[in-house]
């Protein structure tokens, strides 16, 4: 069942990718989100598609042919940034052969420019630390406040490479900040019954949304960020959770379910699995409906009128 919906899903992102006629720019990314708010900015006159798709882990996307193919004729490439697809961004774009989005070029565009971002180590990274990004948490498009900063960035690159339409990329660009700004107090009022309630993320990505909507942080179901959770890991865990109260772990389509729905069914309480990235589930095919989805799941699991898994 899960197959037909992700072949559904990948359906869909294959019609965003299909380049009309009319489209003055190709623009191409390393994350859905970012190809989401790339087409809203540029409307008619550009058209975006994601080298990794909703459903799969954007850290570990394989480099292969059909991608570096895929942006060989693309205007723009916009990063996440911040390392989240250094491992394996720095094959793809070489082996594209297109010297106008190669890092430097005019059309190598890094979202996270001008993005206030969390949790930036204070001291040495190294690996036994697990997998940690030296320049801060990546998953800054958790918080759709950021989601405005990467439309007025994008606004200014797309303005600068296609001037005849740069009135048009900046009023897309407004029009994208209020229709957000609409939506984050709906998603605001929606969440303030739960301010100060503690969830368990799978993986350390969700602390924009935690910052954001005054949730907490518990811990994780990674002892460390890429390590998988051992049994007496995951013992551990759901024992400090009951001893504290905490009901609520989530986790991402490409992640451990069986890991997640063990925490919470010991913890005597819920997973619910949600869609980080705009086309990860069924109904988040934009970054509005994303987070219309993601709050509405979380705010049943933490409500206890959930359906996710016991």
């Amino acid at each position: 069942m899960k197959s037909l919906i992700r072949f559904a899903l990948a359906l869909g992102l294959g019609a965003l990718a299909a380049v009309p006629a009319f489209a003055d720019l190709k623009v191409a990314t390393s994350l859905t989100d970012l190809a989401s708010v790339a087409q809203f900015v540029g409307g008619k006159h550009v058209t975006a598609q994601s080298l990794c798709r909703g459903y799969e882990d954007p850290h570990f996307v394989p480099a292969k042919p059909r991608l570096m193919k895929a942006i060989q004729h693309a205007d723009v490439f916009v990063s996440v940034g911040l390392e989240l697809d250094s491992g394996w961004l720095p094959l793809v774009l070489p082996g594209s052969r297109n010297p106008k989005i190669q890092p430097g070029a005019k059309g190598f565009v890094d979202a996270s420019e001008g993005v206030h971002v969390l949790e930036k180590p204070t001291a040495g990274v190294s690996r036994a630390a697990g997998d940690v990004h030296p320049l801060g948490n990546p998953h800054y498009y958790l918080d759709p406040k950021n989601l405005e900063v990467v439309a007025d960035h994008l606004a200014e690159v797309f303005s600068r490479l296609d001037p005849a339409n740069a009135a048009e990329y900046s009023a897309n660009a407004k029009a994208f900040d209020e229709k957000m700004e609409a939506s984050l107090e709906k998603w605001e009022t929606a969440m303030a019954p739960y301010k100060g309630a503690a969830i368990v993320p799978y993986h350390k990505n969700f602390i924009y949304f935690i910052d954001r909507f005054g949730l907490k942080e518990f811990g994780n179901v990674e002892p460390k960020p890429g390590i998988p959770p051992s049994p007496h890991y995951i013992n551990d865990l759901a024992e400090a959770m009951k001893k504290s109260g905490v009901k609520v772990v989530e986790y991402q389509p490409y992640y451990n379910a069986d890991a997640s729905n063990q925490v919470a069914k010991r913890a005597g309480g819920v997973s619910v699995e949600v869609a980080s990235e705009v086309g990860g589930m069924p109904g988040t095919d934009d970054v509005f409906s994303k987070f219309d989805v993601l709050v509405s799941s979380l705010a049943g699991a933490l409500s206890g009128k959930s359906g996710g898994q016991r």
